[in-house]
């Protein structure tokens, strides 16, 4: 495995261990919430940044290699070269290849930072969920409805009986 692919898998598996949430300890985990989002938010901006200069560098190969054939068409071409066979000509050279794989990389691991971004923002919204169901008692011991019902029942019954003067 080449040693893109495994700085690739590396950082998915961080991004991944990043995302989990321990329920057990939400306030810590909310705390974390806003260095972790800026974290890939900065590292985003960052692959954006250099998407940008390997873009600028891939159009500075294809410019000064489209003026040189202009001007020096006769060392490359037997006969005056159409507009398409420059292009074909520059597409083709091994120089503008490693600029454009360059510039695909690039791009690649922007939009891994893009989508890395936006899990923090889902992360974001479970912990709110998470938090939601706490206070609602969805995490809290098992109940046993009929036995409540039948203990409020008792309750009301008690009242009653105390409002009408017997003991309970």
């Amino acid at each position: 495995m080449s040693k893109k692919k495994n700085k690739a898998n590396k950082l998915g598996d961080d991004i991944s261990k990043d995302l989990l949430i321990n329920d057990n300890d939400l306030d810590a985990e909310w705390s974390e919430q806003g260095s972790r989002f800026f974290y890939y938010a900065e590292a985003h901006a960052e692959a954006l940044h250099t998407k940008d200069i390997k873009k600028s560098k891939m159009d500075y190969v294809y410019a000064t290699m489209y003026s040189s054939i202009k001007k020096d068409w006769e060392k490359i071409f037997d006969t005056k070269p159409t507009e398409p066979a420059i292009k074909e000509h520059i597409y083709s050279t091994d120089k503008y290849k490693k600029a454009e794989r360059a510039f695909i990389n690039a791009t690649k691991d922007a939009n891994l930072m893009l989508a890395a971004k936006q899990a923090f923002e889902h992360r974001k919204k479970a912990l709110e969920n998470k938090v939601s169901l706490r206070i609602g008692g969805f995490y809290s011991e098992p109940r046993n409805k009929v036995k409540d019902i039948q203990t409020l029942q008792m309750r009301k019954d008690q009242k009653t009986g105390l409002k009408k003067g017997q003991r309970p």
